[in-house]
Order: C-alpha cells, then structure tokens, then sequence
C-alpha cells in the first residue's frame, strides 16, 4: 500500500467516525441506551435484510428498502465499528423515530388492485389513552408520501364513530366520502394524478323479494296489507315483500321474509320474475325479485285433516292477511293502466298456474281457475343452486334459466 492509498484510508475511517459520534451527540437524551444503539446500528448496516421496515407502502411480507447516501459510506461506517468500536445511528434517510411515524401492519389491507385500506378499529387506543390526532396525521401524511412514491393507487380508511375527529384531517390530505353505515365512515383517496378514479361507486343498488306462495287446496295465493307505507295508504293486497340483508341470498330472503309476515313454514321454489327500478334512496337503485315459495308439505297435511293453514301476521308491519284468487288480486284497481305491472301480474298468474294445475292433476281435481290441462313446470324461470367456487373457499348461488 504506498502512502497516498494508506492516507486516504485513514482520513476515511476517522471521517466515519466522527459523523457516527456526532449523531450520538444529536441522540435525544433517554432517546435509546447505547448498547441498543449499537445493536441496531450494526444490524443495520451489515444485515441490509434487517434494514428494511414496516412501512406501509408493501404488503406484509415484502420490504421497502431504506435508500442510504451510498453503498460506499455503508461499508466506510460499517468498517469504522468494527475497527473503532464506536456505535452509529443506522445509515439511512430513516430516522431512529421513523417506526413510530408508520401505521402498525395490522392496521393494514393490501388489495390485488394496488390499493390499501386503513382499518380504523386498530388505532382506536385499546388501553384507555386518548387518541392522538396530531400523531394520526403525521402517519397518514407520511404513508401516502411513499403510497405514491411505490406506485399504489386507492387508498381506503375506515373510521369507526370513536374517530369522527380525523375526518377533517382526511379532507385537507385529499380523502373524499365513500360509503356511510351505521358506526363506520369509508373515505377514500386516488393518488395517481394523472388518472381519473378507477374506485367503485358505493352501493348501488337494493334487493328486495316478493313471496308468491299458494293454497295448497284452493290454489288462492297470500296476500297482506301493511301498516305503514305507500301500500297502506292504498290499502292494496300486496304478496309479502321485504329487503335481503347484507351478505343474504335471494332464497334465504324470501323464506325469511315469508316467515316474519306471515308465520308460515316455507321452501324456495324458483324465480319468477325480477323487476329494476331507478331513483330510490341516496339515488340507488331497486332490484325486486318475484319468488314463487312452497308451503311445507305439514300444512297440506293438516288440511287434509280438517285443519286450516294457520296465518300469523307480523304485528309491527302486517294489518291484515288472507288468500285471495288471483283474479281479484290482478283486478286491483292500482295494477290497471299499468305496462309494468300488468306483465308482472301475468308471470305470476303463469308461473302459478304450472305449478298448481300440475299439482290438482296429481290429485285428480280439475280447476276453473287454471284449466284442466297438466303443465311441465320445470321450464318455468329461474331455479337456484348453491355450488362451491372451486378455486377459492366459499360457495356461490347462481339461478339458472328454465325458461
């Protein structure tokens, strides 16, 4: 080694460490002991695996490399510990305080799209203390600094009534409101500035179901008049209808809705018809599903024997309920002039007539009311199986076309 290599070698490891002294120096007091300084310090620059945090610009499981200065002052500073025993702060633009300016990753959902979602119920303080706002702000303003930086696009955060106080904070740092429900706020935020938002709408839609169940005997079909309501006011005979509830399929609704109106045991049978109406409420729109519903068969057993099917109408919706031909029910001086309505009226007529004229020429009856000839109802809408996904846990319902 001549001179001018042994001088230059020298002046770099006493430049190292000198800058690793002075950032002990600069160290808030009480900030770290020395030894977990020099741990962290030594980890840091010979285990660059070790250099990466939770920041939440990656999914869990992969790493947002820390930039240093440059590779050549990693291997100065880290030569400098091993030569000098001195301790330096990990060699990065990250600060030692840096952890403390991050979400935790539990807080943390990543999606297949590039988005992120902030789960608000994990910065609810759990140990009684009160919520920091000024910390929350500072996280969230740091995190979409490298959500950005990294290329992630919808940002999602959840906020729990608790934290109804962040809400401005989201405004000022871009968010806008998504979707609402009891107890939780959506907002979300689209980073790519040179894109329009590619983030769904909130709900748009409602499902509602209709329950077409018949006599067994008479073939009449229920009917009920609500209390309240735009139905009320026109005391129309209406079928029992209700909304799904969320996470509920068609069929669970319909047989659910059927019980609480009504009391009576029941089966899904098929679709009828559906029907889409636009314009509701909060502008969303109105899916309404006609269900055609079979009485469990202990009912057509009690009639045989003398007994009625027994209705218990709903006491909080239901003013009256009763069976009605289904003449009378389409004759409603409501249904008439009406397009919409009056194709509806026939699918149900159809609908019912295949099914209960098949079932009154197993019997050997002959009906007024649907004829005497036997029909095929296995071509008659929409039937329901609940198969699994396959390629993913879970299973879905899908209605198949009988038409």
């Amino acid at each position: 080694m001549n001179l001018t290599t042994t001088f230059f070698f020298i002046m770099l490891l006493l430049s190292s460490s000198a800058r690793a002294f002075q950032n002990i120096k600069l160290l808030p007091s009480g900030r770290m002991p020395q030894k977990n300084i020099l741990k962290r310090s030594i980890t840091s620059v010979f285990n660059r695996s070790q250099g990466r945090s939770g920041l939440l610009a990656v999914p869990s499981g992969e790493g947002f490399e820390h930039r240093t200065n440059s590779s050549f002052f990693s291997s100065a500073a880290a030569l400098s510990v091993s030569i000098t025993g001195g301790a330096i702060i990990a060699n990065s633009n990250t600060t030692s305080c840096e952890h403390d300016e991050v979400f935790s990753e539990d807080a943390l959902k990543y999606d297949t799209y590039g988005g992120i979602t902030i789960d608000g119920n994990f910065l609810v303080p759990s140990n009684g203390t009160i919520f920091d706002a000024e910390a929350f702000a500072i996280k969230l303003k740091k995190s979409l600094e490298v959500w950005k930086k990294n290329g992630n696009r919808g940002i999602w955060i959840n906020i729990p009534t608790g934290l109804s106080s962040i809400v401005p904070l989201c405004i000022e740092m871009g968010f806008d409101f998504q979707y609402a429900k009891s107890g939780m706020l959506v907002m979300t935020n689209w980073l790519p500035e040179e894109t329009e938002s590619r983030l769904p709408h909130g709900p748009t839609h409602q499902v509602g179901i209709g329950a077409i169940i018949l006599h067994p005997i008479s073939g009449k079909m229920l009917v009920v008049q609500e209390k309240t309501g735009p139905a009320a006011k026109r005391k129309l005979w209406k079928m029992p209808t209700g909304l799904t509830d969320p996470g509920e399929d068609i069929i669970d609704a319909a047989v659910r809705e059927a019980k609480e109106e009504t009391g009576l045991d029941v089966k899904f049978d098929r679709i009828i018809c559906m029907r889409q109406a636009h314009g509701g409420i909060f502008n969303q729109s109105d899916m309404f599903v006609v269900c055609l519903l079979e009485l469990d068969p202990k009912y057509k057993e009690a009639l045989e024997n003398g007994k009625e099917v027994p209705l218990v109408p709903q006491e909080e919706e239901i003013a009256m309920i009763d069976w009605m031909e289904l003449k009378d029910f389409c004759d409603q001086d409501l249904w008439q002039g009406s397009p919409l309505y009056g194709e509806m009226n026939n699918a149900i007529v159809r609908a019912a007539s295949r099914s209960f004229g098949e079932l009154k020429q197993d019997k050997g009856i002959v009906d007024s009311t649907f004829g005497d000839k036997k029909q095929d109802n296995s071509d008659c809408g929409f039937v329901a199986k609940k198969l699994p996904v396959g390629f993913r846990p879970g299973s879905n319902t899908i209605y198949l076309s009988r038409l």
